[in-house]
């Protein structure tokens, strides 16, 4: 195997070693930067962004500057005789429009309005209605296909919250670093993981679902993807990606940002206990002011 594409053990290690609670990348759900990249021939640097995936993705400020690095490309593709199926790609453009037609081995490159990777959907207005839209979908195609095994009553509730917190949670809380924080964004989400929550605690509608979940110990999308937001906001001001250059300079605007916004939220709702830990106030907020407690013994 060559060189370019392996991990010297010791690199591992070192990574682990830098790594807060000697995680490995990732496994609090927030990919971490012990992957350095990967090493392409006739490049100096690793390209950052590729951990998980072979897509390739250009940032240009303007249709010159991108047909440039289309260039750049097509030149190091013939130098090295590789092929590049230019109807698989596409160009998204940000607040602007596209003046002339771009091409990457005289191939032309259709522009799109959403790019998806890995199941994240990225729109040219820079929201994330398509992501939650998707998530939504894909938990609402998971309750249905459990159906039956929701509705058995000789499942033990305590396999069916499993399943509710290790399946349905984990779609639709899926990039929620990216839309955390907000309630009215989680709520349709939250709306359809709900539904098997009444089927396994077998009540109605009229159900206070909070309380409910509770009971449970099963967390709300809101919570969930504001825990994973706040990480995030630590996490990724040390990662070796696009990021780091975002959340380092800021772009100017009226409205919040994801950094500015996260910032805010933090500062309102979070605190540090005794350990260094982050508290979500907003939790224990959210429990005394819970009126469907009835009585307490």
């Amino acid at each position: 195997m060559s060189r370019y594409n392996t991990i010297l053990w010791s690199e591992i290690t070192g990574a682990l070693a830098d790594t807060p609670n000697n995680k490995a990348p990732g496994a609090d759900g927030v990919p971490s930067e012990g992957v350095r990249g990967v090493r392409v021939p006739g490049l100096t640097s690793r390209i950052p962004g590729l951990m998980f995936d072979d897509d390739a993705v250009l940032l240009a400020e303007s249709s010159a500057d991108l047909q440039d690095a289309l260039d750049i490309i097509t030149e190091w593709s013939e130098t090295w005789e590789m092929a590049v199926n230019a109807s698989k790609c596409g160009i998204m453009t940000i607040s602007g429009e596209m003046t002339t037609d771009m091409t990457l081995q005289g191939q032309k490159v259709n522009s799109t309005d959403q790019y998806t990777y890995l199941g994240y959907i990225m729109n040219s207005k820079w929201d994330v209605s398509g992501t939650i839209k998707n998530n939504k979908k894909k938990v609402r195609k998971a309750v249905y296909a459990a159906y039956s095994f929701l509705r058995r009553s000789d499942v033990l509730t305590a396999l069916k919250i499993k399943f509710i917190n290790s399946v349905l949670m984990q779609i639709g809380c899926y990039g929620g670093e990216t839309f955390g924080m907000s309630e009215a964004r989680c709520k349709p989400i939250q709306m359809v993981i709900d539904k098997a929550i009444r089927m396994v605690a077998n009540v109605g509608k009229s159900a206070a679902m909070e309380r409910i979940r509770n009971e449970l110990g099963i967390t709300s999308v809101f919570i969930r993807t504001s825990t994973a937001r706040e990480r995030a906001n630590h996490k990724w001001p040390t990662s070796k990606t696009w990021i780091f250059d975002l959340i380092k300079a800021p772009m100017k605007a009226r409205m919040a940002t994801w950094v500015t916004g996260s910032a805010r939220w933090i500062k309102k709702f979070c605190t540090k206990d005794l350990n260094g830990q982050t508290i979500i106030t907003i939790v224990d907020w959210k429990r005394r002011n819970n009126r469907s407690f009835l009585v307490y013994f």
